[in-house]
Order: structure tokens, then C-alpha cells, then sequence
């Protein structure tokens, strides 16, 4: 298979169906052959990152996934997906593991914003733990001419309850939970416009979307910046 992309997924399993999903509906089709070429690497048993960015003792997610980048570079992709928010962390070091570029699905976001809520200053962000207390999407936000408003640790504990609890742990979403969160971030705490910057946030959004309330859905993004690079390498025209 020549032209193709690789997706490093599997953080989580179904996050990564919803990610193929989105972008297989969304590519224009008219038979088997206009869907576009790509690699799939679920690897569900990469650490939790948010345990080894709060924790630094706990098993390293990064060696897991430079030898995926490494093992799939071998094949000659055209860029990579990588399908977590919270794994950018360490973004410089995974792309110094290639010469292939990493779609960055944070920077991807961020610069979407401006499409989602036109003139929006105040940008929320839902996320894991490792997330928010790191400040991974601060400099994004910031260096985008935007003020950030972070969840509160009530906050994140309810997000960190629909993202483990009920999507990890359990297999489906609480489309309750999820509504609420995002209202708390608008009407509670002033945002704008809310990132969903954890990829089972973004499953919650497939499975119940968010209609009330503007949401930069991370994984919606990066399905779409997939499509528009992987229809351009791979020489398909789009609608």
C-alpha cells in the first residue's frame, strides 16, 4: 500500500472506532475504492498517560509509542494521527522519532476556533487531570490571542468520572454527565466556546452531541484536517 496515513490509537479503543467512524462517513464516496488508505495501530495497552505526567514513576507511555512510530515508519506513511490529547505532552519527543510529520491535534484545535465561535475570547477546556494540571493546551490558547478558563477540580472530577469511569471502564457514554459539564463551563465559569480536549470527550460527543452549547470537539477536527491531507496525498478530490 502506497499513499497512506497511520493512526496511533487505542488510548482509548473507543475513541479511536469513533475517530474511524467520523472520518469514514465524512469521506465522499460512491464505492469501496473512494474510502482513503490508512493503518490503524490500536495499541490498548500503552500506560495511562495522565498517571506517568502526574506520576513520573509510573510506566512511561512514550517508549510504548516511539516504537509504534518507529515500527510503523518503516512503511513509509505520509504523517501520522495521533489519536489522544493528553499523549502530546510529550509531542517534541515522539516527532523526533521521525522524519514523518505527527498531526498536532491540539494546535489543530485551538486554530479551529476561530470557525466554531467567531470573535470568542474566553476559551474553556474539559480534559483528563494530566491534561489541565500540566497546562497542555495553555500555550495554545494563549498564543492564539485567547483567555483560558480551566475546569474547577469539581470539574474535573466529574470529567475524569465520564471519561473513566463510565467510557474506559464500563464501554458507553452518559450523555447527562457530559451535557452538564459543558453548561457548567459556559454558564458557571464564562467560556465561550469549550474544548473537548480528551478523545472520550469526543466519543461523548458522537454518541450524544452537544447541541445547546459551542464545543471545539478535538477528535471532529483532526477527522477533518485527516481528510483534507489524506485526500490531497493520496490524490482524491473532495466535494
Amino acid at each position: 500500500m502506497k499513499k497512506f496515513f497511520t493512526v496511533l490509537g487505542g488510548m482509548g479503543t473507543l475513541a479511536t472506532e469513533s475517530y474511524v467512524r467520523i472520518l469514514d462517513k465524512r469521506t465522499p464516496i460512491t464505492c469501496d475504492q473512494d474510502y482513503l488508505d490508512y493503518i490503524v495501530v490500536n495499541h490498548a495497552s500503552v500506560p495511562d498517560r495522565t498517571e506517568w505526567i502526574l506520576d513520573h514513576s509510573k510506566p512511561d507511555y512514550n517508549v510504548d509509542l516511539i516504537e509504534d512510530i518507529k515500527q510503523q515508519s518503516l512503511l513509509k506513511p505520509e504523517f501520522f494521527v495521533l489519536i489522544c490529547n493528553t499523549a502530546h505532552y510529550a509531542f517534541d519527543k515522539l516527532q523526533a522519532a521521525t522524519d514523518i510529520p505527527i498531526l498536532n491535534m491540539l494546535e489543530e484545535t485551538v486554530a479551529d476556533i476561530k470557525n466554531i465561535k467567531p470573535g470568542a475570547k474566553k476559551v474553556g477546556l474539559l480534559a483528563t487531570r494530566g491534561t489541565v494540571e500540566s497546562g497542555l493546551y495553555d500555550k495554545y490558547i494563549t498564543e492564539a490571542g485567547y483567555e483560558e478558563i480551566k475546569p474547577t477540580p469539581e470539574i474535573v472530577d466529574m470529567t475524569e468520572d465520564l471519561i473513566y469511569h463510565d467510557i474506559k471502564e464500563a464501554g458507553h457514554s452518559d450523555g447527562a454527565k457530559f451535557h452538564e459539564l459543558v453548561r457548567k463551563m459556559v454558564e458557571e465559569q464564562g467560556a465561550e466556546v469549550v474544548i473537548l480536549g480528551c478523545t472520550e470527550l469526543s466519543y461523548a460527543q458522537e454518541m450524544n452531541p452537544e447541541t445547546t452549547y459551542p464545543v471545539a470537539d478535538s477528535q471532529s477536527i483532526i477527522v477533518d484536517r485527516s481528510l483534507e491531507l489524506g485526500m490531497k496525498t493520496q490524490g482524491r478530490k473532495q466535494n
